[in-house]
Parts: structure tokens; sequence; C-alpha cells
């Protein structure tokens, strides 16, 4: 059972380690992202006026947000033909696989069997 807590702990302090530095990623660029916005305004604002530099830099932004909706609603995998190599694939021969689960739901999962893993140790010990 020891092996299997320290495991579950292994796999507890990975996943905190890349979630730290994921959100730590995340503000860098941010921040990158701010400072480069500024300078955009500067340079447009010096060449143009102050409402052509935020025309500017709006529209930059509503474009890529449209685009990162686009790629976000997009899925995972691309769509099978179901004619490869000269023969047919049968769908029948493989067992559907699970639709991937949202990582809010993974996260909730794991807390409740870390939660339950919890409470079997402690029965065990009384």
């Amino acid at each position: 059972m020891t092996g299997f807590v320290s495991a579950i702990q292994d796999r507890a302090r990975q996943a905190a380690r890349a979630t730290a530095f994921s959100v730590m990623g995340v503000v860098f660029g941010l921040v990158g992202l701010g400072f480069l916005t500024v300078a955009l305004w500067i340079v447009v604002a010096n060449h143009e006026s102050a409402l052509v530099a935020y025309s500017v830099i709006g529209g930059l932004y509503v474009v890529l947000g449209f685009i990162l909706l686009a790629l976000g609603a997009q899925t995972g995998g691309s769509p099978d033909t179901g004619h490869r190599s000269g023969h047919r694939h049968d769908t029948r021969d493989h067992a559907p696989e699970a639709p991937a689960k949202e990582p809010l739901v993974q996260i909730a999962e794991g807390f409740a069997v870390g939660m339950q893993a919890g409470r079997a140790m402690r029965e065990e010990r009384d």
C-alpha cells in the first residue's frame, strides 16, 4: 500500500509542478503581451492619431480572439474515412473510445479518489 500512496504523491507533485509552470508561463506571456501592446500603440500613435492606434489594436485583438475561438471549437482528432491501405475499417471490431473529459472534471475526480484513499487509510489505521 505504501507504493500506491507514494505513486499518488509523486503524480500529485508532478501535476502541481506542471500547473505552477503553466501559470507562470501564462502570467509572463500576458505581461509580454501588455508591453507589446503599449509598444504598438506608441508606434501607431506617432504615425497617425490615438484614435487610429486604439482602432488598430482593438481590431487585432478581436481578430485574434475569433481565431482562438475557432481553434478551440475544433475537435481533437481527424475524421477517419474508413479506407486505409486498401481495406475497409470495420467499426464493429473496436470498442468506441470514451470521450475526453474536461480538465475540471478530471480534477474533481482526482480529488474524490484522493479523499476516498485517505478515508480508506484512516479506516485501516483505526
